[in-house]
């Protein structure tokens, strides 16, 4: 597959809990052939570009399951510009705050509705034990990703009381 064809699969898959720009898959892809992970080759269509295709190895099968295998250290930093922004809000006015609440509410609802049409399309009517296995770890993701927007809908609704209170 190509690094376009690998764009694509984590757009529809994995985005909502990893995103990955071009450029970073471009140059992960690079580090892993230096490595031995993939392999690639250049393919040549007529009217279209040329395409770099790659290929796993089984170095790379072996590096996929040992990283699977080995157990996280650490936790993910959180890194959330809207916290920075409200922590710094003392100087504001109340209906900035509020606005930039509000949107952000508005995006959070939209990302919900996001996660709720994909647990349509994987068939949220089963139960988890009904799954395949490897959709049951999908959908354990997507799990999280429901519950993490409710929660932030439900901060931000107090959130956005708080500075009303004011």
């Amino acid at each position: 597959m190509s690094g376009y064809d690998l764009k694509q699969i984590l757009d529809h898959s994995t985005a909502h809990f990893w995103h990955a720009h071009h450029s970073q898959i471009y140059t992960n892809l690079r580090q892993m052939e230096e490595e031995g992970l993939v392999t690639s080759q250049f393919i040549q269509e007529e009217g279209q570009p040329n395409r770099r295709i790659y290929h796993v190895t089984e170095m790379g099968k072996a590096a996929l399951k040992g990283w699977l295998d080995r157990p996280m250290q650490e936790m993910s930093p959180i890194k959330e510009e809207l916290l920075v922004r409200l922590f710094f809000s003392g100087q504001r006015e109340s209906h900035q705050i509020i606005a930039e609440l509000q949107h952000q509410r508005r995006l959070h609802l939209q990302r919900l509705k996001e996660y709720e049409n994909i647990t349509v399309r994987m068939g949220d009517e089963k139960k988890p034990i009904e799954l395949e296995r490897e959709s049951r770890f999908w959908h354990a993701t997507i799990q999280l990703g429901l519950r993490y927007e409710k929660a932030y809908l439900e901060w931000l609704d107090e959130t956005i009381q708080m500075v009303e209170s004011l």
